[in-house]
């Protein structure tokens, strides 16, 4: 799977982390719903999974960045070290568009609600449990896509050949 796709996959279940709901009536983003957002993004650890965001994109892209040039390895590392930092300092621009989403996209009740279920013990368990669940979530989904992809070629191509069609 290339960087970009894993990169994508990696923000698109990041989404996962808060459980969406549809209101009846969306919250307008005034400060109270603005409030309750980020009430439900820090009662739902949502903050402490973007922690895994911008370290998978580093090691990630040190590796195509090594495959490239071996030889200056130890520049790479440092260069890497050095300038990540400042973007996993820039985590707070996201959570603040997630507040913004939420807030734009959910009643003020509703927000309180689902905080008050992440500070649950229930809640809570899904919290530590989440990280796990994403991992063997995404784990099935690369299999399982791999498996259909693989089936449906198979098919489509099977089925262009009766057509006259040699792939």
């Amino acid at each position: 799977m290339s960087l970009l796709r894993r990169m994508i996959l990696s923000m698109a279940l990041v989404a996962v982390f808060v459980p969406p709901a549809l209101a009846q009536k969306p919250a307008t983003s005034s400060d109270e719903a603005r409030a309750a957002a980020r009430e439900l993004v820090e009662a739902s650890a949502t903050a402490a999974q973007f922690d895994q965001a911008v370290p998978l994109l580093v090691r990630e892209m040190t590796q195509a960045f090594l495959s490239l040039a071996p030889e200056r390895a130890a520049e790479i590392r440092e260069t890497m070290s050095e300038i990540s930092t400042r973007f996993i300092k820039r985590k707070s621009e996201l959570i603040d568009e997630v507040v913004r989403i939420y807030a734009d996209l959910m009643t003020i009740e509703d927000l309180r609600t689902i905080a008050a279920f992440y500070r649950s013990g229930a809640g809570r368990r899904l919290v530590l449990a989440m990280p796990e669940i994403t991992r063997r979530s995404t784990a099935a989904g690369q299999v399982w896509g791999q498996l259909i992809g693989q089936e449906l070629a198979i098919e489509v191509r099977s089925e262009l050949k009766k057509r006259g069609i040699d792939l």
